[in-house]
């Protein structure tokens, strides 16, 4: 059986390290807004001009519902389909008088608390096509992995045991600063009422249990927050 569970890790880390070669890459920033209503006004006013048509990014504003001691109130999610298509965005912004508009704008209405780079590692459960609503509820948990490939079979064959099909799925994360992580798993429901359903559906299923018991020593829960999607721009 180990040496069943040993190569069925092995081959789903060569998978995910294959198709990193072009997967969607982005900055996550937690950010102190004393205006909100300005940052979704500076984002609107870049995205309808000239700069922000051009842009490929997908940026979603969320609020904070709970991050622990954590001062920031609201996340931006900048993403894009691969690195090659965030150097051509930044490119798009350098000199791009738009673009200092909004740099402007934004640093009047909030203050940045954080910053994170993510990256899909492809690994995913459940479908978005559950999601219908315009503010859907996000749990982002960020840990220290120290053996990516096991955490990530464990957390498979945990995902494959659920009754609900909401979406979820494993990220990496770089340029963290001094934060010791290194993945991320999120979660999106419709709501609030969906997401405590998964909670307690996950504590009465044994293969919870089962997959705690395996990760307990190869990874640690740094952070833990929840978020309600507010408003996005681009694809």
């Amino acid at each position: 059986m180990k040496r069943i569970l040993f190569a069925a890790s092995m081959l789903l880390l060569a998978l995910t390290q294959s198709a990193l070669a072009e997967t969607r890459i982005g900055i996550y920033y937690q950010i102190k807004a004393n205006d909100p209503a300005a940052v979704v006004a500076a984002l609107d006013k870049y995205r309808n001009s000239t700069t922000g048509k051009e842009s490929s990014a997908s940026v979603t504003l969320s609020q904070m519902l709970a991050n622990g001691s954590n001062q920031a109130t609201h996340s931006l999610s900048v993403s894009y389909a691969s690195s090659a298509d965030m150097d051509a965005a930044r490119e798009l912004n350098r000199g791009s008088k738009d673009w200092a508009k909004l740099q402007a704008a934004m640093s009047k209405a909030a203050t940045q608390v954080s910053q994170t780079m993510f990256r899909s590692t492809n690994i995913t459960a459940g479908s978005s096509d559950g999601i219908t609503s315009a503010n859907p509820v996000n749990r982002f948990i960020l840990m220290n992995v120290e053996d990516p490939a096991s955490y990530a079979a464990a957390w498979t064959k945990m995902m494959s045991s659920r009754k609900s099909n909401l979406p979820s799925n494993i990220f990496l994360t770089m340029g963290n600063g001094t934060a010791a992580t290194t993945h991320g798993v999120a979660i999106t429901a419709n709501n609030m009422a969906e997401m405590t359903a998964l909670f307690d559906e996950n504590q009465s299923n044994p293969a919870w249990a089962e997959f705690l018991s395996s990760v307990k020593d190869i990874r640690t829960v740094e952070d833990d927050s929840f978020v309600i999607q507010l408003k996005s721009w681009g694809s």
